[in-house]
């Protein structure tokens, strides 16, 4: 069995991260914990114009490393194989197209709880991910 969890850090990603491992540890299953970071475009040639983005994809690398590494240190003792991504683009998008290149069972994410006005405007990564995967998702409430 193969489990996916998108993480980013939050207190709901953590949640999520303790309930893949308590299935994956019943059902002998692989864990892959992906970050995604929203991509930054900025042409070559205009780069000089913003100098500040080279710095800022610089610390988000970090971050995203910095999450992975936490998350890594919380599975030492988990049984099975755990493998990281760090990922950039969309995240909704990249969380289905790694689940379905990566033929995983099930994607275990936290519901991040925007409110009423957000959710409508916007939309949420764990709502486009439960309406658009072909894959089961379990979806970490608050008060779970």
């Amino acid at each position: 069995m193969k489990i996916l969890v998108p993480i980013d850090g939050s207190k709901m990603a953590d949640k999520a991260l303790d309930i893949a491992r308590d299935i994956g540890e019943k059902y002998d299953a692989q864990l892959y914990l992906i970050t995604v970071t929203p991509q930054t475009y900025v042409l070559k040639q205009y780069q000089s114009n913003f100098p500040h983005i080279v710095e800022i994809q610089k610390e988000e690398r970090k971050r995203v490393q910095e999450i992975l590494s936490k998350a890594e240190e919380k599975l030492l003792d988990y049984p099975k194989e755990v493998m990281t991504f760090g990922l950039s683009g969309d995240p909704s998008e990249q969380i289905i197209d790694f689940a379905e290149k990566e033929d995983v069972d099930l994607i275990v994410m936290g519901n991040r709880g925007l409110g009423v006005f957000s959710r409508t405007l916007l939309g949420s990564v764990s709502s486009k991910v439960l309406n658009h995967t072909k894959k089961s998702v379990f979806l970490v409430k608050e008060d779970f």
